[in-house]
């Protein structure tokens, strides 16, 4: 044997080959009818960008047969700009031998499209690239939706940094994602400094609390909460009131991916209410609870006393001969003999006690959870001789006494207004044996004319 091959070993490589060949044709028919009915332009340039190969897709998006394009140049049927564009993505493809993608808008029609740009090579570890086969996508409805949704954000985000009140995102862990200016004016931050802070860095625990429980509630139930009051802390520790209405934000896919927060500041709207409150319920001049708030802590600690079997004492004070003070040294030092008795009866008084300022020179005061009314007197007792120390005025010592009427749950009676009646009998009592004293209201005093 010379080592050529035999006959059989020929017929059998030819053999070989003609398999090979057939199932080439078959792929590439495969290649051909893929390209020929997609819905994509695919076509096949070479360096100068003339056309080697058009699917029919693209025949019809140029309006031409197949024979008037094949074997011109892009430069035939474009505009010089996408030329220019065109060019560069083949040039680019044949200087590296790596495909190349960007969108494009067609002068023809308007439309876009994301062309891939793909080098052609022949067989070989060294092969050279012979041309560059595009294909195009149309890619306008997607295009319009995505400038439709960038607009309708532009105005979101407009209408967002031109609002009075603070607007807050955050992700499911509390983390700020997005926030406008009126909300670092409100709490005193940088642009900068607010970036990807919690909302726990912010707010106490208290009130973390809170928002916390109600972001859960919002991510259960899937419903905005509306009008949810917290404190939130600003940069220069200031505490600021707040209502806040909380929504769920969703991805494009409806997934739960955070929360939006509108944050109103009502601090002032709080000071407002709360000046209209004080002045409901307390004395303009000493800042005492009035006649009115009085009653309605009466009422409960009556209630209490019910329950817990306990007694409540009500005592009546009047300064005596206070109309002589006004007369002699004037309304402003008598205003200011009132503020200092008022002072004086708070710190003698238990924390749970009540001073209230009836009007003129009388006072109510409100003694609940006494387990003994030996205790009542000796308050008293302790209130009388507290009087005897002089009040200071404008460098001058004042001295004034008090005549104490007291009336004692249930002893009494169980009614607030007959309470409060049997004390100012008691006081009157007091009033006519001599004054700088206290009395207990018993049922006697009542069939005994008051002078």
């Amino acid at each position: 044997m010379d080592g050529r091959p035999t006959y059989e070993e020929l017929l059998r490589k030819i053999k070989q080959l003609e398999r090979k060949a057939a199932e080439y044709g078959w792929l590439e028919e495969v290649y051909r009818s893929v390209a020929e009915f997609t819905s994509d332009s695919i076509y096949l340039v070479d360096r100068n960008c003339a056309y080697l190969f058009i699917n029919n897709h693209h025949k019809k998006r140029l309006g031409l047969r197949a024979k008037n394009i094949i074997g011109k140049r892009y430069a035939d049927f474009h505009t010089p700009e996408e030329v220019k564009e065109f060019t560069g993505a083949v040039t680019r493809v044949f200087s590296t031998g790596r495909p190349f993608q960007h969108e494009h808008k067609s002068s023809r029609d308007k439309r876009y499209f994301l062309r891939t740009f793909s080098p052609v090579k022949r067989s070989g570890p060294r092969s050279k690239i012979t041309g560059v086969v595009v294909v195009s996508t149309d890619i306008t409805e997607q295009k319009l939706v995505e400038e439709a949704i960038r607009e309708s954000e532009q105005k979101y985000r407009t209408i967002i940094e031109n609002i009075e009140d603070g607007y807050h995102e955050v992700d499911l862990s509390g983390n700020t994602t997005f926030f406008n200016d009126a909300l670092l004016k409100m709490l005193g931050y940088s642009r900068d400094e607010f970036a990807g802070m919690n909302y726990r860095d912010f707010i106490d625990g208290e009130n973390a609390k809170i928002l916390f429980q109600t972001f859960h509630e919002v991510y259960e139930t899937r419903k905005p909460s509306r009008g949810v009051e917290l404190v939130v802390r600003r940069k220069d520790g200031a505490n600021r009131n707040v209502e806040v209405s909380i929504s769920l934000i969703r991805d494009a896919k409806g997934k739960r991916i955070g929360y939006r927060n509108l944050i109103r500041d009502v601090t002032e709207r709080k000071r407002t209410e709360e000046t209209i409150r004080r002045l409901a319920y307390h004395d303009p001049l000493t800042g005492l609870p009035n006649r009115l708030l009085f009653r309605d802590r009466l009422n409960m600690a009556i209630a209490a006393a019910k329950r817990y079997r306990q007694h409540v004492a009500v005592m009546l004070l009047d300064l005596d001969n206070f109309k002589d003070i006004n007369d002699t040294l004037g309304h402003h030092v008598g205003d200011q003999l009132l503020q200092k008795v008022g002072q004086r009866l708070v710190k003698l008084l238990r924390k749970g006690d009540t001073v209230s300022r009836m009007g003129g020179d009388e006072f109510l005061l409100l003694l609940p959870e006494i387990k003994r009314k030996e205790v009542t007197t000796m308050i008293a007792q302790k209130i009388v001789e507290a009087f005897g120390s002089s009040f200071v005025i404008d460098d001058r010592n004042l001295y004034i006494t008090t005549s104490i009427g007291i009336a004692i749950y249930p002893d009494s009676s169980d009614n607030v207004d007959t309470l409060i009646k049997h004390a100012d009998i008691a006081m009157y009592r007091v009033k006519e044996s001599g004054r700088n004293n206290y009395r207990i209201f018993s049922p006697d005093m009542i069939s005994r004319p008051v002078d």
